[in-house]
Parts: C-alpha cells; structure tokens; sequence
C-alpha cells in the first residue's frame, strides 16, 4: 500500500500533470462560451424545455460514445442506487436550483455563490473526509474568492442584494450548487471502480430522468414554432461541447488531481466569459475587474501548487468495495489516488 505522505505528493502539480491542467482550462472555455450559448438558445426554448432536450440529446451522445469505445453499456447494477444518486444531485438539482433560482435572484447574488463552489467542495471533502488540504490551498481558495467578490463588486457580475425579494432565489441557486459539490465529491469517490465515461453516461442517463419529469409542463407549453435553426445549433452544441465532453473531462481531473483542485477551475469560466464579452461586445473592464481576474489566477495557481496533507490511516484504507462475486477486489483508498 502506498503510503499517506508519499500519496499525498502526487496531487501536487508536477510536469506529469500538465495535460490535466489544459484539459481542465478548455473545460472553462468551453462553460464560457457555453454562456453565451444558451442566453442565445433561451430566445427560443424555455429554460426547462432547453435542459431537457439537452440532457436527453447528451445522454445519447454518451451513451453511444460509451459503447463505441467501450464495447459495452451494461448498468452496473451493485452502484445503481448511488449513480442515481450522483446524476440526480448534479443533473437534476443543479440545472433545476441554478435555472429556476436565477429567474428569482440578481446576477450579482447568482455570480456569487457561483463563486463559492470550489471552497464549498473543498470544505465539504474535508468534512466528509475525502481530502485534507494544506493551509496554501485553503488561501488560494479564499484568494479567487476575494478575486470574485471584487469583480462582483466592480459591477461585472451585476449588483449584489441579501435578503428580500431574492431570498427564495438565493436559497434555490444554494441548493442547485450544493447539488453540484456533492456531485464532484460523490464522484470521486467511486472513479476507482469506473472510467470517466462510464460514470459520465450512467449519471447523466439516470439524472435525466427526473429533470424531463420536472421539465413536462414546460414541454408541453413550449410554442414549437420559436426556435430558429440558431436556437437548435446551440442546443446541440451545448449538449455534446458543454454536457458530454466537459463532464467526462471533468470526471478524468477528478480521477487524477481530487476535488478541491478541479473544483478551483470553475473559478476561471466567468474569465472567459468576460474576456469574450470584451473581444465579442467590447464591454470594458474596469480596473477592479482586471485585479479580481489576477487574484482569481492566483487563488488556481496556489491551489494546483499545493500538496494535499496526509489522510488518517482510516481514511487511507477505506474506499468503495466492489460487491461480492464480482471478481473485483476492494478500490484503494482516496489517499492513494494519483
């Protein structure tokens, strides 16, 4: 068994690593550009009809890439309960919470409990013992959130209001970010027994279904005659770009880098989305904006550079058992992950 300390220094960033790191920064690219994406495809789709067509249409993209490289598409039925789990916690009550509770909120509030997601996975992990991070991670972390709330602050994620109005819509986008914490947490902890796709596929298969329940009186209202062929560009790719590529990209950095220092890329998306709004609409950047930015980068770069501390022994050897007759013998444990 490899040991907590030497394990630990294997989540640190190392020239090895450097492919996750581009893969996770197209990743943000991606979610950027995807902004735009979908406030030009909600011109002609209602929000939950939109999320239901492009999870049904990714599940499918999936699915088939699962089986055309995988050679198989079995469910994996010892794991069902908790694949549903996951695909509901970050298909169902993200996309759900974040749509609906941002009709409800201002951008200003909705930008900013964006931006507390990566230091929530973090505490979350920390709480469920998944991983222990060293006091450099937590001030990268605290550091791209300062850079956020400046940014925020500067006007270029709207104004920022507690309380009142926005109360139920604040409490909604919460719940839809909870929702994706515990997805990235739960995740990881069961990548040692499925590759990224595969885990992809199944949870996005199973939380599907009950986001199109919740989306059929949208469905049904949907006036079928609004989306231009633009529209439909956007929503088919948002659904392979944005869903299918992005997810297991994800769920590989996950396998590789552990959930705080992959959640911390989230961070980066407004950037993009910024800097387009800037090259595509020249918005301009006040200076505040352009010091949140530089301690958003930062914040990643102390994160990514900091080494994970060594788990207890308990939490070293303990990880998801494959389920008798399988052939499988027990997952390592989290600690000893890459």
């Amino acid at each position: 068994m490899t040991s907590p300390t030497a394990s630990a220094t294997k989540t640190a960033w190392q020239p090895g690593t450097w492919a996750v790191d581009a893969a996770l920064l197209t990743v943000t690219l991606v979610w950027g550009i995807n902004n735009v994406a979908v406030k030009t495809a909600l011109q002609g789709f209602s929000p939950l009809s939109f999320n239901a067509l492009r999870f049904a249409i990714a599940s499918t993209l999936a699915m088939g890439l699962l089986l055309i490289t995988e050679r198989r598409v079995a469910l994996p039925r010892p794991d069902l309960a908790l694949l549903f789990g996951i695909g509901f916690l970050g298909n169902t009550v993200y996309q759900v919470g974040f749509i609906k509770g941002m009709a409800l909120s201002t951008a200003g509030n909705v930008s900013f409990v964006l931006a507390t997601m990566p230091a929530t996975t973090a505490l979350l992990g920390f709480l469920l013992r998944v991983e222990v991070l060293p006091w450099r991670a937590w001030a990268g972390l605290a550091t791209t959130l300062g850079g956020a709330l400046l940014i925020i602050a500067s006007g270029g994620g709207g104004s920022l209001s507690l309380g009142g109005a926005t109360a139920r819509g604040d409490i909604l986008v919460l719940a839809g970010t909870l929702g994706w914490c515990l997805y990235t947490i739960l995740s990881r902890r069961i990548l040692d027994r499925y590759t990224p796709l595969r885990l992809t596929a199944w949870t996005m298969v199973l939380g599907t279904i009950p986001l199109v329940a919740l989306s059929v009186p949208e469905l049904r209202a949907q006036d079928w005659s609004r989306p231009a062929p633009l529209h439909w560009a956007c929503l088919a790719g948002s659904a392979a770009l944005a869903l299918v590529f992005a997810y297991v990209v994800w769920n590989w950095g996950l396998s590789r880098i552990g959930t705080a220092r992959t959640a911390i890329y989230g961070n980066i998306t407004p950037l993009w989305t910024g800097f387009f709004g800037w090259l595509l609409l020249r918005e301009v950047w006040a200076p505040a904006r352009v010091a949140g930015a530089a301690l958003i980068l930062l914040g990643v770069g102390m994160v990514r550079s900091s080494k994970a501390g060594a788990a207890t022994p308990a939490v070293v050897c303990a990880g998801p058992v494959a389920s008798a007759g399988s052939g499988q013998a027990a997952a390592p444990g989290l600690a000893e992950r890459p």
